[in-house]
């Protein structure tokens, strides 16, 4: 055989490995992934979901925490200096190009949460989250028509509606938005005996400050509709400067106030998956 010809084919198989290799670590882009899940059922939805979400596919400015500062009165009433770090927007699948902004189940949301070392929001946590956001959208619903809102084709719509408001606002993907969706919390009523497979929905405020959905348990667990969004808490919280854990600070008789408007220290703090 030619020795050249020889050289363009071992030139030619290195190519074609190497190309195999950047496109398996390629992203599956939002686009691709709606395609994909359209016309699944729940389960097969989810499981989906949960797969790309917790081996990394989302855009990557998720994890790119946005420190929050305030000062919170704890349970004894001594103000405290709290930082939070938020992900900037909700639970996505996707690249920076091509993503969608994906409602989940609460199984789905804790189980990404857990893998990330995060945690959802408590009312309080959205109600600091709305103060302090970048950019303040109008939130965007549509007219309930039997079970339309549940489908992932008004999921998909949404999505691009966001991206559009973020985009006409002269924004970025990545930017830290808020009044988008309603949060998916925990809160005491994940202690409710009588509804142990229920979300926990609030927030989605208006331009005013105040939110559309109240804090409502009334949905069972495999309820998803366009309307809810996880947004990952960061379990590392700084109390005047010391480093503390998101779930200990609610369980903790002093420290709770800092993150939570409740009577008392949550039991749980996070869904059953």
């Amino acid at each position: 055989m030619d020795p050249k010809i020889n050289l363009s084919l071992i030139f030619l198989l290195c190519l074609i490995m190497t190309t195999g290799s950047v496109t398996a670590q390629k992203k599956k882009s939002g686009s691709v992934f709606y395609e994909q899940i359209r016309l699944l059922d729940f389960e097969e939805r989810e499981s989906l979901i949960s797969k790309e979400l917790v081996s990394g596919n989302f855009p990557e400015f998720l994890l790119n925490w946005k420190e929050i500062t305030t000062i919170q009165k704890d349970a004894s009433g001594k103000a405290r200096n709290l930082s939070l770090f938020i992900s900037p927007d909700y639970l996505s699948v996707g690249n920076e190009e091509d993503y969608f902004t994906i409602p989940v189940s609460p199984m789905t949301a804790q189980k990404v949460t857990n893998r990330y070392n995060a945690s959802l929001p408590t009312p309080k946590v959205t109600d600091i989250i709305y103060r302090h956001a970048e950019l303040k959208l109008e939130p965007f619903n549509y007219i309930p028509r039997k079970n339309r809102n549940e489908t992932v084709d008004i999921f998909y719509d949404h999505s691009r509606v966001i991206q559009a408001q973020i985009k006409a606002a002269g924004f970025h993907p990545g930017t830290f938005v808020a009044g988008t969706k309603k949060d998916i919390v925990i809160s005491y009523k994940l202690s409710d005996s009588t509804r142990t497979r229920h979300v926990s929905i609030y927030g989605w405020h208006k331009l005013n400050g105040k939110p559309i959905q109240s804090l409502y348990n009334g949905h069972n667990n495999t309820y998803v509709d366009y309307s809810h969004g996880a947004r990952l808490i960061s379990n590392r919280v700084l109390i005047d400067g010391r480093e503390f854990n998101y779930r200990d600070i609610l369980k903790d008789k002093n420290l709770f106030k800092l993150l939570s408007n409740e009577k008392e220290p949550l039991e749980k703090t996070t869904y059953s998956h």
